[in-house]
């Protein structure tokens, strides 16, 4: 049997990133983080560009007390993809343990990037978190 190349080839599907997605929200309201993260982790492998996965991952880890996993999630994301919804978790975190200037720098960041996609849900996000620093 032959493997499909080009560009195609390695690229998820849109409805097993999604299915991956819903299950992981579905665990994880039901109170079953152990789960959620497994489901979450899957979902990175998969697609590591898709924010959505990251942000779910790090705020399971958030909602089991470890913020320091968490913040390391959102910086990852940050790293290998635009992630504005990471970057105002970054600073959500960092506004709790009191380090304003880092928090800022990521809201900051969050700003440039919905400044770029000229994104107005993005604009509310970030006014909002600048608002609680």
């Amino acid at each position: 049997m032959t493997q499909p190349i080009g560009p195609s080839a390695d690229l998820p599907s849109a409805n097993a990133v999604d299915a991956l997605y819903s299950t992981g929200h579905w665990l994880y309201s039901q109170q079953r983080i152990v789960h959620a993260v497994a489901v979450f982790r899957a979902m990175i492998h998969l697609a590591p560009r898709d924010e959505r996965g990251w942000l779910a991952l790090g705020a399971c880890h958030e909602a089991g007390d470890q913020p320091d996993i968490a913040l390391q999630l959102y910086a990852t994301a940050s790293s290998i993809t635009t992630a504005p919804r990471c970057e105002l978790a970054k600073a959500r975190i960092l506004r709790a343990r009191g380090m304003s200037e880092e928090a800022r720098s990521a809201i900051a960041e969050a700003t440039r990037i919905a400044e770029e996609l000229n994104d107005e849900d993005l604009f509310k996000l970030v006014a909002a978190e600048r608002g609680r620093l």
